[in-house]
């Protein structure tokens, strides 16, 4: 969609009109869709299928113009069924090219691409040369978005080719182009160059919106030569014709570089706006590479102006977007390698209209040999040879589908035992010799009729083809794990591993690749918590559900996508004020919704998640700590340790390195302890506790009560703080009928807080939800009480609210407001 289609002459008056409109389409979309709407009903009236759809395919174009890719696609898509029913090729190729655009805008790329090759292929049998030139322009385009500059430059100089024998408009866009291609390519200096040689023809021969395509990279590339004051006068200049032509695309681009050149002339609180409503435009254009670069330049505008917390969460947007966007990419590859196989042949039905009798044979050789590889390239894992993920899973569905009565299909999952040990200790380079090693020893200890796949990382999948009886699928499976025993020449150094192998037949354990798969890994998970080294098949009792599963492999990432949450509840004296607070993890699931730690705690314990997860809240709370000034309000951060953090050799190291990292004070901080933890190792615990001490951390034993040898260990080791399970606040009813149970439970909590009192620990009780239980609790002598009857835990903005004034003379943060 980027210059006029000029149409075969008609004498009918209302195709005339319709092709007066079209240049208005580029030049002022607003104005003209009203128009076009209008002749689009004259043309519904009188029953023109030609009209209709030349109508919707100009207002198709407006949309696009004016920043609305997803009506660009409707539309097109509605004025492809008439241009097909019209026979209009020439239509019919221009809307496979819009549509194409449309995609391409919305980072589809997969369907982008399917779309322009469609459109290539019919301007190549219609001898439609600008129909040819934009497929070729465009498909440029979409080649520099995704990084494959070098065929990015192969499709434009073929696109200038047919340029020269084009009116001067298609220069125009082949130039645009060609400049966004050195400008991905970093080539600033080509890319003034080439901006100065075809701004004069731009000016007088192509839409105004080009110009502001063309600045844009010009921005980019004055602001990379160090000379933003000139980046900005450009920006500002091209950004005032883009609101006049409500050019939604530009207008947010040059917004962007607008902003990007006041950041880098040190203006900082200048470029806050501009980015805001720039993020905001990108996301109503649902353009997620416009809002990719809006959320980067947010971060780095409030790390450069210290906003440090809201610089992180712009950082984590941004990074969560670029996932997001890697991950499509990733899902689509291999759709676009089998687009790139229709690209290739497209070129050489080219070529062999031109060859004769030998050179046509040879064509065709070569045109063979090229499919060849590029479908091995879009069905085989690149690493190692073997299946990837989409061709097993579709061969395993054949494969089931023409199962015959009495014969089997198994499926066996392989996962490798410590493989993050060899990437650890010898490296990448030498953990993928060994997954390349793996694949061939696998490959090689079953039938040619059996195939071997790679679905990720570690991790290799078997499909064995008509198994007569059950036992010959542990048989191989047997083989299959024995095949790794032997020791692994890595040329930095020799690897032992084993596998951890479950199995799934069908028809019993599944009629589908995806059931059969997700069995036989569920058998594969049980040996892997079991110790590793053997095969297992799946039975449907098995305890481990897929969901379970499923959870395992979220919680692997949701630290690094930024899904864990820290919420806050109070601690209280009795006189009511707040002393200090306790930070209570929690995981936003994107699909199971906020998940408390009973949820993923014990799993992440089991994967030692918790050693890294364990790290992050430790950090995370003291920071949040030095935020609200505690050492100012002389308040508390309390944190759970768990088992295995507390187990560590360096534990007390990372804690030191936490509060140097914050700069929290560490008499702020309290560690809490539970009595099973410390239990494990009295020694190692005394030896914790005592360096805890040292750097003037407080530390707490956590649950008191709900062990056996509690007494023992109050007076084995030096605890600041007690803090007394809920279990016994439920034990001081409330109702007459409970009077009796009441009381034991009174005088037991009585004596529990004088011996703390003794050994010279505050105590706190846990679980308070009734006024009574509190008032009791006064009567005991406890210190601080923690419950629903005052606080609930409260996300950050909400605990934030909790809390008392800064005593006089005591200023609060900057970035802080002080409730007082």
């Amino acid at each position: 969609m980027s210059e006029p289609l000029r149409e075969p002459d008609s004498p009918h008056t209302l195709h005339e009109r319709l092709r007066q409109l079209e240049d208005g389409m580029y030049r002022l979309p607003e104005q003209t869709r009203g128009k076009l709407r209008g002749l689009l009903e004259e043309a519904r009236a009188c029953q023109d299928v030609w009209a209709q759809g030349f109508a919707m395919c100009l207002l198709s174009g407006c949309a696009f113009y004016l920043g609305n890719p997803r009506e660009t696609i409707e539309l097109s898509a509605g004025a492809l069924e008439f241009a097909r029913e019209a026979q209009d090729l020439q239509l019919e190729t221009r809307l496979l090219g819009g549509l194409a655009l449309a995609h391409h805008r919305l980072g589809e790329y997969d369907r982008a691409f399917e779309y322009f090759l469609n459109s290539l292929r019919l301007a190549q049998q219609n001898n439609d040369e600008p129909g040819r030139f934009r497929a070729l322009n465009n498909l440029a385009s979409l080649y520099t978005d995704t990084g494959n500059t070098q065929q990015a430059l192969a499709a434009q100089q073929d696109a200038l080719a047919i340029a020269q024998h084009l009116p001067p408009p298609f220069r125009g866009s082949a130039m645009t182009h060609l400049i966004a291609i050195h400008s991905q390519l970093g080539d600033h200096e080509q890319v003034l160059r080439l901006a100065e040689e075809s701004l004069p023809l731009i000016r007088e021969h192509c839409p105004p919106r080009w110009l502001g395509t063309i600045t844009r990279d010009v921005c980019r590339a004055l602001l990379a030569l160090g000379r933003p004051r000139q980046s900005l006068e450009a920006a500002r200049q091209s950004l005032e014709e883009a609101q006049s032509q409500r050019d939604q695309e530009n207008i947010c681009a040059l917004t962007l570089a607008e902003a990007a050149a006041l950041m880098a002339l040190g203006e900082w609180p200048a470029a806050r706006s501009p980015l805001l409503a720039a993020l905001e435009r990108s996301r109503e254009m649902g353009s997620r590479p416009l809002e990719v670069e809006a959320l980067k330049l947010l971060a780095e505008l409030h790390e450069g102006l210290g906003n440090h917390r809201e610089a992180l969460g712009y950082a984590r947007e941004h990074f969560g977007l670029e996932r997001q966007i890697h991950a499509r990419e990733v899902e689509s590859r291999s759709q676009l390698l089998t687009a790139e196989i229709r690209l290739e042949l497209l070129h050489r039905e080219a070529e062999i209209e031109r060859l004769r009798n030998v050179e046509l044979a040879q064509a065709n050789s070569a045109l063979q040999e090229t499919q060849q590889v590029l479908l091995h390239r879009a069905t085989h894992d690149p690493l190692t040879g073997v299946a990837n993920r989409a061709h097993f899973q579709h061969t395993a569905q054949q494969a089931l589908a023409g199962l015959q009565p009495g014969e089997h299909v198994a499926l066996i999952f392989i996962d490798l035992d410590r493989f993050k040990e060899i990437n650890d200790t010898l490296g990448h380079h030498a953990g993928d010799q060994l997954l390349q090693e793996v694949a061939r020893r696998l490959s090689t200890a079953v039938r040619a009729t059996d195939l071997v796949g790679r679905v990720g990382g570690d991790e290799f999948t078997v499909l064995l083809r008509r198994v007569a009886a059950l036992e010959d699928v542990t048989t191989v499976a047997e083989k299959l794990r024995a095949a790794l025993d032997l020791p692994f020449d890595l040329g930095s150094g020799l690897a032992q591993i084993t596998a951890s192998v479950g199995c799934a037949v069908a028809p019993t354990d599944g009629a589908t690749a995806e059931a059969l798969q997700q069995h036989a890994d569920v058998a594969m998970y049980r040996v892997k918590h079991a110790g590793g080294n053997q095969v297992l098949h799946f039975d449907a009792r098995m305890g481990e559900p897929a969901r379970q599963r499923q959870l395992d492999r979220d919680l692997h990432a949701a630290q690094e996508r930024g899904q864990l949450r820290l919420h806050y509840q109070g601690r209280y004296s009795l006189q009511g004020a707040l002393v200090g607070f306790e930070a209570l993890i929690r995981w936003a699931h994107p699909e199971r919704g906020l998940l408390g730690p009973g949820t993923f705690i014990p799993l992440a314990e089991r994967t030692r998640l918790i050693l890294p997860m364990g790290a992050w809240v430790l950090r995370e709370a003291c920071s949040q700590a030095v935020q609200w000034d505690f050492a100012g309000r002389h308040l508390c951060m309390s944190v759970n340790v768990s088992p295995l953090q507390f187990e560590q050799l360096s534990f007390v190291d990372e804690v030191r390195a936490a509060l140097n990292l914050t700069g929290l004070r560490p008499e702020a901080l309290v560690l809490e302890l539970t009595e099973s933890l410390v239990m494990r190792d009295l020694d190692r615990a005394r030896s914790h506790i005592e360096a805890l001490q040292e750097l003037g951390v407080q530390v707490a034993m956590d649950d008191f009560g709900t062990g056996y040898s509690s007494l023992s260990v109050l007076q084995a080791l030096p605890f600041d703080h007690l803090k007394i399970d809920r279990s016994f606040t439920q034990g001081l009813a409330t109702g007459p009928e409970h009077h009796t149970g009441s009381q034991r439970v009174s005088r037991l909590m009585g004596a529990m807080i004088g011996l703390a009192h003794t050994l010279q620990m505050q105590v706190t009780v846990e679980g308070v939800e009734h006024a009574a239980q509190l008032d009791l609790l006064r009567q005991l002598g406890c210190d601080h009480v923690q419950g629903y009857l005052l606080t609930r835990p409260l996300p950050p903005q909400e605990a934030r609210q909790q809390l008392p004034p800064l005593p006089p003379g005591v200023s609060a943060p900057a970035d802080f407001p002080d409730p007082s």
